[in-house]
């Protein structure tokens, strides 16, 4: 296989992967994993086939690996927060916390609404009485 026939086939892939942020980012923390699993494993008494951690940085790495080429094939970005939702979420818990506070405590309603001396409401008209 000629030079110029591998640098047609990765130049697209190079350039998708320059483009993705998200797989980027993936493949930045996966390498770093494995690297880190390196160092440990690296370390005189530590018997890497028996690590535990070692085991972990090593799937994490290559699992962070993968995800960054799967994004780079599919062109998956990296997903877009949802704030408004949560701030919806958070107002709403606050408007039933304040209206559950408000029905339950008959002092705070007269300090919020006012006295509720029945001048400010006519009560039910009584068809008898007219």
């Amino acid at each position: 296989m000629a030079v110029g026939d591998v640098a047609a086939r990765v130049g697209p892939f190079a350039e998708r992967l320059l483009e993705n942020q998200y797989a980027q980012e993936n493949l930045r923390a996966g390498v770093e994993s494995l690297q880190a699993a390196y160092r440990r494993a690296s370390k005189r008494g530590v018997r890497p086939a028996e690590d535990k951690k070692v085991h972990e940085q090593v799937r994490r790495g290559t699992a962070s690996i993968a995800e960054a080429m799967r994004a780079v094939k599919s062109g998956r970005q990296k997903p877009k927060k949802r704030r408004a939702r949560a701030i919806v979420l958070v107002v709403g818990v606050a408007a039933v916390g304040g209206a559950v506070a408000l029905a339950g405590s008959e002092e705070l309603r007269r300090k919020l609404v006012g006295p509720d001396d029945g001048a400010a409401a006519p009560g039910p008209v009584d068809a008898a009485a007219g």
